[in-house]
């Protein structure tokens, strides 16, 4: 074991070795790790401080808080309803694990046709998440050292990313939950936009659109096609995908899972509740509490995919 431990040190040694070497050929604003490419900045913008300065920005955030406890209380209703429907079932697409991959092609439910549509749908997820933590962060007086977007490979958008200042973990409660809660409010925010026009005479039905992606699976049909994409047209298909991945990202980060947005509210929340109580202080207590519950979740979550298969 030991052996095994010293090869996998010298391995992490030598890929270390090699990203230091390409981060000091590339540009300021690039850098990698582990297989991807960090497209970043440290720049700020004063118009973005000046409108995060507004005292309407706190409220805003404490809305946030509010929004995000109560969807966890949904999410989890919906989760654990999903996983018991899930058992007993035949299995269908929707059930195929590789599905939950939201690879255009890969997923049956997205034909490459939908690329440009599902590529514009993340990016503005992720986007609008992370500028809500970052506009949290500079109406808390917290700085961000960095921000960014993370490129599988250097091609394939994974993530937006802000990376805050070490002053948010000495904030107090209150301003760490305003930072973690206000990217979730953002993607509904967008959700329900989108909707808007989805649900307007400019685009298509939106039942249509849903039947076109998501009908067949039920029906026992074929899976979309170009031509169905197409005949969607590509407002429609924009608005479409636009809430589904707003709506994804947002309810996902409201679950009480550890890393997540709503496990770190989670988290905080008990740990307010101890303050008040006297009950509960230990970070222990709180960590398993919370670590509990995560392992819940994903566990549900797994059920809900996996459950025809059992």
């Amino acid at each position: 074991m030991a052996g095994l431990g010293g090869r996998i040190d010298r391995l992490g040694d030598r890929i270390e070795t090699v990203e230091d070497r390409l981060n000091a050929r590339l540009p300021p604003s690039l850098k990698v790790g582990l297989g991807v490419l960090y497209w970043y900045s440290t720049r700020t913008s004063a118009r973005f401080d000046a409108v995060a300065d507004r005292p309407a920005v706190r409220r805003w955030s404490d809305l946030a808080i509010a929004t995000l406890l109560v969807l966890q209380v949904g999410t989890l209703a919906l989760v654990t309803v999903a996983a018991g429907n899930a058992l007993g079932r035949e299995p269908t697409a929707l059930n195929d694990p590789v599905n939950t991959v939201a690879i255009p092609g890969v997923n049956d439910f997205m034909p490459l046709a939908s690329t440009p549509y599902v590529v514009l749908a993340l990016v503005v997820a992720t986007v609008v998440h992370e500028g809500g933590h970052a506009l949290a962060c500079r109406a808390e007086g917290v700085p961000v050292e960095e921000w960014g977007v993370a490129l599988l490979l250097g091609v394939v958008p994974l993530a937006g990313y802000v990376l805050p200042d070490d002053a948010l973990d000495e904030a107090d409660a209150r301003t760490r939950m305003r930072v973690f809660a206000l990217g979730v409010q953002h993607n509904l925010v967008v959700t329900v936009a989108t909707g808007a026009i989805l649900l307007s005479s400019l685009t298509a039905s939106p039942t249509a659109a849903f039947l076109t992606y998501f009908g067949w699976a039920a029906t026992g049909g074929a899976a979309p096609t170009a031509a169905a994409v197409a005949a969607l047209g590509p407002l429609t298909n924009a608005c479409f995908w636009l809430v589904l991945l707003n709506a994804n990202v947002g309810l996902l980060n409201a679950l009480p899972i550890g890393p997540l947005d709503g496990g770190r509210v989670l988290s905080e929340s008990l740990a307010a509740v101890a303050d008040r109580t006297g009950y509960g202080r230990s970070s222990r207590l709180r960590t398993t509490a919370v670590y509990a519950t995560s392992g819940v979740v994903v566990a549900l979550l797994v059920l809900a995919v996996v459950g025809p298969y059992l």
